[in-house]
């Protein structure tokens, strides 16, 4: 019996034995390793006991041992974990075929989150681009027509989704996305990085609020870049965005962007209007001109006093290293190993039906561990249940892997639920949990043109649930802008579930409001 001969491409690699093998040969196999896992995407297979020419030559039991744990040896230099798929005797000679799967669970690189906002045109996009290939934009949008995610987005150049972008940086601090085939291969990136930043650009338009809302609220962000053109100025729906950042008390940077097309004095009115604007906030800002700078803000931001403003040209490219090395020096935020241990909790951020997969849910991991095979339940549905759900696989960044955890985004190809039949905003959790109808919380009005009595409808945030509620009960009646105090809120059609000290925005056309969870009902 013959195989096809070793293909030079692609992920499958064929070993006569490796038997005998020194530390110099177990690093070329790793480095080899590395190579057919770039071939198949996170996943190579390998063939003991066949040579390059595809015949089958078998191994002895001694051959069969050595060789696995010196595979062993080389997957876990290359980053990767083996399994056994088959062990078969042809012609009495054994032939093994194993697969070899990219991990990170051992190892995995640091990661830190960062939502991108600003006005419509500021040049948000056009930023992340920059950063994400190392191309610089060519004054006409073709950075940002790089990072689109939709054909009329790369037409009209404005973003109007939320846009999930990885930038990587290696052991030595240098971008890794630059040295790529594709600097935009999520996978690729998260395999080859030691830490990861993921990039969520929302859309600055003012029609497009809610999508951005949602997506700064379903991701859980570290930190906010507030992108300002200097041609410009902070405008409105940058003033909105800041708003939410301070209402979410989420520590921000700025990337004052277009310094390359302005005025001198434009650029010194603006940018002064800016200062004076985040000094009344109670905030110092810093101009970063300098690698130096850089070093002695970065680990301050997570403060929330100390706001670095690093002026940029995505055109010349003034500046972009200053934002490259701010993005690779913030520390994580969030403490996510401490929410490891708890009980699973992760709400869906978005679905997809994928041919030949099914259904498959992304979701954001706010607490405990998702496991590969495991069974899982989903909702609510409308009527208040849930539906048990078999986690068939699971991917972060791409990277196929056996569990995600909390602080991780992850898609989850599931059965025994249909894509028709869930909802962006529904929990994953490990056994079914309270739906909500009402809960109590505490409010404080943002904007308001007039007043808000019991029976007032508008649209509640939180994670990744957007959905209609109405004023049931109030402390105090009437309320407006500036007033604080306790309400009951009721969701209109459908129940959620929640837990009390989440914090949650109500907006809509009118009306602008932050409040926390402080008691959930049936």
């Amino acid at each position: 019996m013959k195989l096809p001969r070793e293909s030079e491409e692609g992920n499958i690699e064929y070993k006569s034995t490796l038997r005998g093998a020194d530390r110099e040969r177990v690093e070329r196999l790793a480095t080899q390793m590395k190579y057919r896992l770039f071939e198949g995407g996170g996943e190579a297979i390998y063939v003991l006991g066949v040579d390059d020419e595809g015949n089958i030559v078998g191994l002895s039991e001694e051959d069969e041992r050595e060789s696995l744990r010196l595979l062993e040896e080389a997957a876990r230099e290359a980053g990767a974990k083996l399994r056994l798929l088959s062990r078969d005797i042809i012609d009495g000679k054994t032939v093994l075929r194993l697969l070899a799967r990219s991990s990170r669970e051992d190892n995995p690189p640091v990661q830190i989150t960062v939502a991108v906002v600003g006005n419509v045109d500021a040049g948000k996009s056009t930023t992340v681009g920059v950063l994400c290939t190392g191309e610089l934009d060519d004054g006409r949008g073709s950075s940002m027509r790089r990072v689109a995610r939709f054909a009329h987005e790369i037409a009209t150049g404005r973003t109007s989704s939320v846009t999930v972008r990885v930038l990587g940086f290696d052991v030595d601090s240098r971008p890794v996305n630059w040295g790529l085939p594709n600097p935009l291969d999520e996978a690729q990136i998260y395999l080859s990085s030691r830490k990861v930043v993921s990039i969520v650009d929302v859309g600055g338009h003012e029609r497009y609020l809610r999508t951005a809302v949602r997506g700064i609220l379903s991701r859980e962000p570290d930190y906010v870049m507030l992108v300002v053109a200097a041609n410009a100025g902070l405008q409105s729906m940058g003033r909105e965005h800041l708003g939410l950042c301070l209402a979410l008390r989420l520590p921000f940077f700025v990337a004052f962007t277009k310094v390359d097309m302005v005025d001198p004095a434009i650029y010194e009115r603006n940018l002064e209007e800016l200062l004076s604007l985040l000094r009344r906030l109670d905030k110092k800002p810093v101009v970063v001109r300098s690698q130096a700078e850089v070093h002695r803000v970065a680990q301050l931001v997570g403060t929330g006093r100390i706001v670095p403003v690093v002026p940029v040209s995505n055109t010349t490219g003034r500046g972009v290293d200053l934002l490259l090395e701010l993005l690779n020096l913030l520390p994580p935020r969030l403490r996510w190993e401490e929410k490891r241990q708890g009980p699973l909790l992760a709400y869906v951020s978005d679905l997809f039906d994928v041919r030949g997969v099914g259904p498959v849910v992304a979701v954001t991991v706010l607490r405990g561990v998702v496991r590969e095979n495991s069974t899982l339940f989903i909702g609510p549905f409308p009527d208040g249940g849930w539906r048990a759900v078999r986690v068939r696989s699971i991917h972060v960044n791409r990277v196929p892997v056996a569990a995600a955890r909390a602080g991780e985004e992850a898609t989850l190809a599931i059965t025994g639920a249909e894509v028709d039949e869930l909802e962006k905003g529904m929990a994953v959790a490990e056994a079914p949990l309270q739906a909500v109808w009402e809960f109590d919380a505490e409010i404080f009005v943002l904007k308001h043109p007039s007043t808000i009595r019991p029976g007032y409808q508008t649209v509640f945030h939180a994670f990744s649930i957007r959905s209609p509620v109405v004023f049931e009960r109030m402390e105090r009646e009437p309320m407006r802008t500036g007033d604080r105090g306790f309400v009951r809120l009721k969701f209109l059609y459908h129940p959620w579930f929640l837990e009390g000290g989440e914090r949650f925005v109500l907006r809509d056309s009118r009306t602008r409001a932050i409040g926390t969870v402080r008691k959930v009902h049936r």
